[in-house]
């Protein structure tokens, strides 16, 4: 079924930000109502700072419901962090007899029989999404109820994280009055947000570049099949830049983003910056390249760790649709050159969601907001439901064919 209005929370290492979306005729989604609040209560992906963080949902959560003009439903939010893993797992079943249809209870026999996959005590699934659907010999169907066959196998992609850092982020939304709905994994919302139906299609990774840390996002044949979190983000560029600077943070940051590029060669001998240091009541005039050197050398650690993760992946010959860059960090003047020159083959384009003109929004990276409202939108689950009617979101398995013009 698809769901008229849904509320969405991204929770970052410098915002917390809600939005309220729906669909409108012909099933586009539509902006209602948008709440963003600073947030440094957590770190990485991980909440350090449990009351920092509660208020920053409940300071978003306001602004959101003035606009709205009522309270809001429950929060679908994006996680992502270190602490998350995700994996391709099968599941198998014989239909019997053999030449009866297949079921929607078939489908979801066999994607649960994929998620028995034994965790360690002190982690829990949070979602699982069928990518491929393979009924006797036929490979590569993504709707196989009404087919017959004397088999039915299924890939999923399953995704799990530490119990204590979910059962964290639930607490802090509930301290803030609000409940969870669904939890969905960050790089799979910001690649439904900034990707085309073809991208998804040929084959694309998707590098969000946040605050703390930057999330990698693999699709293949229209569906996720492989996520990684990086522990680098923009907020470790301004954090050099002010250590090697002497400078404070809000002036490391507005050297960063006005005056930084993430290639040096790109800044020219003659090119001369301003400073202010700290103790000096006067700026220093400093070459640009130096300051480019600073956030290249960062950048350039990301852009090797994304490189090795894809190798890792095993996708990286599938990559037909490239690389695309996207977060607050994908802005930084030279980051697709310096991504291309150290991936090579792969070509990179930077790519932001937009909800148009919308001033809200203005300065802020909203991909992920964006992805997570489309998914839940836009994604089918009528036929994945339990059949015992479990109320538990982290039971229901959900589908996004339809994004793909399929359902």
């Amino acid at each position: 079924m698809k769901h008229e209005m849904v509320t969405v929370l991204d929770l970052g290492s410098t915002k917390a930000a809600i939005l309220v979306m729906s669909l409108v005729p012909g099933g586009q989604p539509q902006l209602e109502a948008v709440g963003i609040a600073p947030c440094k209560g957590v770190r990485r992906g991980v909440v350090v700072d449990f009351d920092e963080t509660v208020r920053a949902i409940e300071a978003a959560a306001q602004k959101a419901e003035q606009q709205l003009g009522r309270e809001l439903g429950d929060l679908v939010v994006g996680v992502a962090g270190t602490h998350i893993e995700c994996k391709n797992v099968q599941g198998f079943m014989p239909i019997y007899p053999r030449s009866r249809t297949i079921t929607r209870e078939d489908v979801m026999q066999v994607v649960n029989h994929s998620r028995h996959f034994v965790l360690p005590d002190d982690r829990e699934q949070i979602m699982a999404i069928p990518r491929e659907f393979k009924v006797d010999s036929e490979k590569g169907i993504t709707r196989p109820v009404g087919m017959t066959g004397g088999s039915l196998e299924v890939t999923t992609f399953l995704v799990n994280g530490q119990t204590n850092q979910l059962e964290t982020i639930e607490k802090a939304v509930e301290q803030a009055g609000r409940k969870v709905r669904q939890m969905v994994l960050a790089p799979l919302a910001s690649g439904l947000a900034v990707l085309s139906e073809a991208e998804l299609q040929l084959g694309t990774a998707i590098v969000d570049i946040g605050g703390g840390t930057s999330d990698l996002g693999i699709f293949v044949n229209g569906m996720i099949a492989y996520a990684a979190s990086l522990p680098v983000g923009g907020s470790l560029v301004t954090s050099d830049i002010a250590k090697l600077l002497k400078a404070d943070p809000e002036e490391a940051e507005d050297l960063k983003v006005n005056q930084g590029f993430a290639l040096a060669t790109m800044a020219t001998d003659n090119d001369v910056i301003e400073v202010m240091q700290l103790g000096q009541t006067h700026k220093r005039p400093m070459q640009r390249r130096v300051l480019c050197e600073i956030i290249q050398s960062r950048m350039r650690e990301l852009a090797v760790m994304v490189k090795q993760k894809i190798e890792e992946s095993g996708f990286d010959g599938q990559l037909t649709g490239g690389i695309v860059l996207t977060g607050g960090g994908s802005l930084l003047k030279g980051a697709d050159k310096l991504f291309e020159k150290e991936l090579g083959a792969h070509k990179v384009r930077v790519a932001e969601a937009s909800l148009g003109g919308q001033a809200e929004l203005e300065g802020h990276s909203m991909a992920t907001a964006i992805g997570l409202a489309k998914f839940m939108l836009l994604s089918m689950e009528d036929e994945l439901v339990p059949a015992g009617g479990s109320t538990d979101w982290k039971e229901r398995v959900r589908t996004f064919w339809s994004l793909l013009g399929k359902a």
